[in-house]
């Protein structure tokens, strides 16, 4: 069954705890640098707001091209400026913003240069730019080897779907090239415990069936998440998706 926009969004937010760490060291960097304005492009249904607003005093403001997310985003952030728009024509003028930043987007947008070009118009002089999260599904690691057809399901399927399942590895190329200075790039590392949470699991796995669909048979699917709930019983499964980030100074007076 597809996912609800309430599945959606716990599963955003789940993401974003993943990165929030890494937010809140960018954000203690900045505090020499006061933010006044903040654009959270593509914010999807929210997921990162409340945390941007209790990282900074700036006035935060969201943008995405999907309306029925900005939906949710708006019951979650009710003061909260949203735009319906896509990345490649905001409707922002020039240096608009201290800070532009992205979060698990630019794999979705089909010309991230074109994407970044536009984050960066409305970036004011020395002001940031900052992907948070791109995954790169191309550097999956499954184990035990049974299980790294996944990889090769969910890249397939990625793509049907229309993004670039390799984002992550090309950041860095993206930034050098885009006319910033200053760039940091990384990737996050990997953590492996037992999740002790069913409804985690089933969270990931259902978006794991949304990306399968039109991959495999539903009956595939099944008996692939049943091999692989055995093998997390035994502790013996370890997947690791690399993802990366990256941010660059905007430089406009060269």
């Amino acid at each position: 069954m597809p996912l609800s926009l309430q599945d959606w969004h716990a599963r955003y937010q789940v993401q974003a705890q993943w990165t929030k760490a890494l937010r809140t060291y960018f954000f203690e960097l900045l505090k020499t640098h006061p933010q006044e304005k903040i654009l959270d492009m593509g914010c999807g249904t929210g997921a990162l707001l409340p945390d941007l607003q209790a990282l900074s005093p700036a006035d935060i403001y969201g943008a995405d091209i999907n309306l029925e997310n900005l939906s949710l985003a708006k019951k979650g952030s009710p003061d909260t400026p949203l735009i319906g728009t896509d990345v490649f024509h905001l409707p922002f003028p020039d240096d608009s913003f201290d800070l532009v930043l992205c979060h698990y987007f630019l794999l979705w947008t089909g010309i991230p240069s074109a994407a970044l070009k536009e984050m960066r118009r409305v970036t004011i002089d020395s002001g940031y730019v900052v992907a948070f999260a791109e995954p790169d599904y191309g550097g999956r690691i499954d184990y035990p080897p049974e299980f790294i057809k996944i990889r090769d399901y969910q890249i397939s399927g990625l793509i049907n779907a229309g993004a670039d399942p390799r984002m992550g590895r090309t950041l860095k190329a993206l930034f050098s090239s885009g006319g910033f200075s200053d760039i940091v790039c990384g990737v996050y590392e990997g953590l492996w415990q037992k999740d002790s949470s069913p409804a985690n699991m089933d969270s990931e796995w259902r978006v794991l069936e949304e990306d399968l669909s039109g991959i495999l048979s539903r009956k595939e699917i099944a008996v692939l998440k049943k091999h692989e709930m055995k093998a997390l019983e035994k502790g013996t499964r370890l997947i690791y998706v690399p993802t990366f980030y990256c941010w660059g100074k905007v430089s406009k007076s060269d």
